[in-house]
């Protein structure tokens, strides 16, 4: 009962925050009465006095005996609304953070909403007391990118979720969890993938390449292969899904480019394109003209090989307004969003182009 009367508190203590920002009183400035804000909130007599007494307290307000409520002249500063983006990685080599940022920024500004940037370096007790500690400094709510390892312990997910405080997930998700979240639809673009190297490319054998500096059971991961197992199924009846290990690759490919005509080559992301390029090139191997890789991410200014356009500026400006509709509406359903993203493919005329 003592948590359901918190959260009334700061349910109403915030609207009424809200209320001095929207209209823009400055002290000495008339708040409703006592009998308007009950109207208006639908909350309680009791409520709503503990809500204004504790306001007072603050300094946020001052009552004026027979006058009624005022912006207090000497209380602090209304507090502006801020959020934190925790993400696993810095923003100088990954263009995919930049283009979440870039979606975030403006429904942010919009609203008037500060942001605050952390960074997990794939450390999840550091994610974990981030967030501890943001929550400590009154943040408003939280866009989380999880770390790698988050399957082995997300329990301070859970806890966000228990206190029903405001968070969104992004890129990866908690199957196990009903959590708001925003990813790419991983699953049905590798089908995709697969199909263009097998009709367009005419591969006759496709490979899945694993990332092994991170983890399979992440979700942007498992959907990627869940989604190449289906096309191996159904595109190839018979043969067998062949994921590999980057280094894998490189020691079978001479055996695997003798054995079939064409081979399709699926990397979970673009950095193990360059990087299998690098090792061939350092070991003195030619690349094999038989080949077709396909990337994931698009994460370089020029685009060199297929790969997927994956809109992450979309999967932040989606996250920022359910963000922004979850700090208004608490109660509100939790949203799964899956943005669809559009493969880059060759134009026959050593350019590339992205599929309408």
């Amino acid at each position: 009962m003592k948590e359901s009367n918190s959260k009334k508190y700061e349910i109403l203590r915030d609207k009424l925050l809200d209320y001095i920002r929207d209209n823009n009183l400055q002290p000495n400035d008339k708040l409703p009465t006592v009998r308007d804000i009950i109207n208006d909130s639908e909350f309680s007599y009791a409520t709503v006095n503990r809500t204004l007494l504790e306001m007072e307290k603050e300094g946020y307000i001052t009552k004026k005996q027979g006058k009624g409520l005022f912006v207090n002249r000497i209380g602090p500063a209304i507090k502006n609304r801020q959020i934190a983006l925790i993400i696993p990685k810095d923003f100088s080599n990954h263009k995919m953070f930049l283009n979440i940022l870039s979606g975030i920024h403006p429904v942010l500004e919009q609203s008037k909403i500060g942001l605050l940037v952390s960074i997990s370096n794939m450390n999840h007790e550091k994610e974990k007391e981030t967030v501890e500690m943001l929550i400590s400094k009154q943040i408003d709510g939280f866009i989380i990118f999880l770390e790698d390892h988050y399957r082995e312990n997300y329990s301070h997910i859970i806890e966000l979720k228990e206190k029903n405080f405001p968070f969104v997930l992004i890129d990866r998700f908690i199957p196990e969890l009903d959590t708001d979240y925003v990813v790419i639809n991983n699953k049905d673009t590798m089908f995709r993938i697969c199909s263009f190297l097998k009709y367009n490319k005419q591969c006759d054998k496709i490979v899945y390449i694993r990332d092994t500096d991170s983890r399979d059971d992440i979700s942007s991961s498992e959907e990627k292969l869940s989604g190449f197992f289906d096309a191996i199924k159904i595109l190839y009846t018979g043969q067998e899904p062949s994921v590999m290990a980057p280094n894998e690759l490189v020691n079978s490919l001479a055996d695997l480019t003798a054995k079939y005509h064409n081979l399709g080559i699926c990397f979970n992301h673009d950095n193990l394109v360059v990087n299998f390029y690098e090792t061939l090139e350092a070991r003195g191997i030619e690349i094999p003209k038989n080949i077709h890789v396909f990337g994931y991410n698009n994460s370089f200014d020029a685009v060199h090989f297929p790969t997927v356009e994956q809109y992450n500026n979309k999967v932040g400006e989606a996250a920022a307004e359910i963000l922004m509709n979850k700090l208004e509406n608490p109660e509100a359903e939790t949203k799964h969003i899956r943005i669809e993203p559009k493969l880059i493919l060759p134009d026959g005329h050593g350019g590339y182009f992205e599929e309408a």
